[in-house]
């Protein structure tokens, strides 16, 4: 009997180092979410934080923009792009509060629930464009240019 139960453990151990072992594994979701650009607004304290209309993003060719007019006084303004409801994946702004955006500078932008504020601070009062770029891959930049 021992002899038995001795083949037979045998047997199932060398049969379990000759199978294949291929296990599949389900696929998991892309963990960053299309961007819907055409539903983005600018919403800053130039416009209370609000998702109106005058600040929703427009195509332009590859590049979506909104026009502001804004004042120089020395102050920043804080502002992100989002949503009409504010959906955290469709939320997007800096790696940290108050991360500054210089004028013709390109900056990528992470969109997700802890984004945070960014500031523009215009060296001349005037119409600003921010115009933004899907660049792929849940990643979006956005560059400022005076108009």
């Amino acid at each position: 009997m021992k002899k038995s139960l001795l083949a037979v453990t045998a047997t199932l151990l060398l049969s379990a180092c000759t199978s294949s072992g291929k296990i599949a594994l389900p696929e998991l979701p892309s963990s960053s979410p299309r961007i819907a650009v055409e539903d983005l607004y600018l919403r800053g304290v130039f416009n209370w934080w609000e998702a109106t209309p005058a600040y929703r993003f427009k195509q332009d060719g590859v590049n979506w923009h909104v026009n502001v007019e804004l004042i120089a006084d020395g102050q920043p303004y804080d502002f992100k792009l989002s949503d009409s409801q504010w959906t955290p994946s469709q939320s997007c702004g800096g790696k940290y509060k108050g991360q500054p955006v210089m004028i013709n500078t390109e900056v990528y932008l992470t969109c997700e629930q802890a984004s945070e504020t960014l500031q523009f601070t215009p060296s001349n009062t005037g119409n600003y464009r921010f115009a933004i770029t899907d660049i792929g891959s849940g990643e979006i930049a956005i560059k400022i240019t005076r108009e």
